[in-house]
């Protein structure tokens, strides 16, 4: 089911508004680079410290999702540490990424890609990263977005 673009602005607006340092990745870093897919899961990266960790916390809060005082203590398991956004969409946060373990969360965060909606600045994983991240995994639709996601890289460098 997708979630009404409000509700998601909203999402990302208390992330913001709180300071909650995190890189969109997954299937919608998918999407902004240019590959459209049909799953809706908001999968996101948050940087692993305590006060972001209280600052993810107090969003949830805000948003009206509840209070989860485990946020600062629990360890965090792509695919399996998921909560409910709107009680629609699941969001799935990790606090490493396959493939990247040569970088830090800030290098990441330095580089990637920046989408301004409705004055909201919502980052993404840069295209390099998320390639990285895609083989790392190595699942056959990954092998495939690794594919898709070279091909719009090429056409951006030839433009």
């Amino acid at each position: 089911m997708d979630m009404p673009d409000e509700d998601l602005l909203g999402f990302w607006k208390h992330l913001g508004q709180n300071n909650v340092r995190y890189i969109m990745v997954g299937e919608f870093a998918k999407r902004l680079h240019g590959i459209d897919y049909a799953k809706t899961d908001l999968e996101l990266w948050l940087e692993n410290t305590l006060i972001n960790r209280r600052n993810l916390r107090t969003a949830f809060d805000a948003l009206g999702y509840g209070d989860f005082p485990s946020i600062e203590t629990m360890t965090f398991i792509p695919g399996r540490t998921r909560f409910y956004v709107e009680n629609i969409v699941e969001l799935d946060i990790m606090t490493a990424m396959k493939g990247l373990e040569d970088m830090t969360f800030s290098q990441c965060f330095e580089q990637a890609s920046i989408a301004d909606i409705d004055g909201i600045k919502i980052p993404f994983l840069h295209i390099n990263q998320l390639i990285k991240n895609k083989q790392e995994v190595n699942r056959p639709k990954d092998q495939i977005d690794v594919i898709e996601l070279e091909k719009i890289k090429k056409l951006r460098d030839n433009t």
